[in-house]
């Protein structure tokens, strides 16, 4: 296949992108408004990636556009984020030791946090099953040090590190509850904790 130029790139990508948003092919005119062409550019556009073969049409065929050739969308975004296992005595948190392995994400995941810090931790228990949080689950975090009153966050209470929790966050009248989602269970309840991460997404193995 010969090499595209810079724009049928772009037209090839905008196709790819259309057909798979909206599950039929767009139309010459379509094309034509997106790239700001005239129907006769927009129609040239296209005969020159059906020649190089990247599509295909079928004349007197109204969104006939297939692809054929190399898919030219944009490819996703990724982010990768550290999974921290149990915390090793006199590490911090967020140490670059602690982490087991990098969990490889689209960052279309996590929208509208593009210059947030993320990682993720292991749950363990049963603590907050009523929030659909189960033991075994991999909790991705947003990094931060304060919390709104109903977040859900990765906790420690007092100044063991080492406890991290899964609590959801109710500060009230100088005290802060840490309260499990599961109703056998009854809430800690502390003036001292340490804000490290507030839940952005749960991922589930089914394996």
């Amino acid at each position: 296949m010969r090499e595209l130029t810079d724009r049928q790139k772009e037209v090839a990508s905008f196709i790819s992108k259309f057909i798979r948003n909206n599950n039929y092919a767009p139309s010459v005119r379509d094309i034509a408004e997106h790239f700001g062409f005239s129907v006769k550019a927009a129609h040239d556009h296209l005969k020159a990636l059906e020649a190089k073969n990247v599509i295909k049409t079928t004349d007197g065929i109204s969104r006939s556009i297939e692809i054929i050739g190399e898919d030219y969308s944009p490819r996703a975004e990724m982010i990768d984020i550290p999974v921290m296992g149990t915390i090793a005595a006199g590490l911090p948190l967020m140490s670059e030791q602690n982490t087991e392995y990098l969990l490889n994400l689209p960052t279309s995941m996590l929208p509208n946090n593009a210059h947030s810090t993320f990682f993720a931790l292991k749950v363990r228990g049963d603590s907050m099953i009523e929030e659909g949080i189960f033991d075994g689950d991999i909790a991705v975090l947003k990094k931060c040090e304060t919390a709104d009153s109903g977040d859900i966050v990765a906790a420690s209470v007092g100044e063991d590190e080492q406890g991290i929790t899964l609590k959801g966050y109710y500060p009230s009248n100088g005290n802060i509850e840490l309260r499990p989602a599961n109703s056998s269970m009854g809430p800690i309840i502390t003036r001292s904790c340490r804000v490290f991460g507030k839940l952005s997404l749960i991922i589930r193995n089914y394996a």
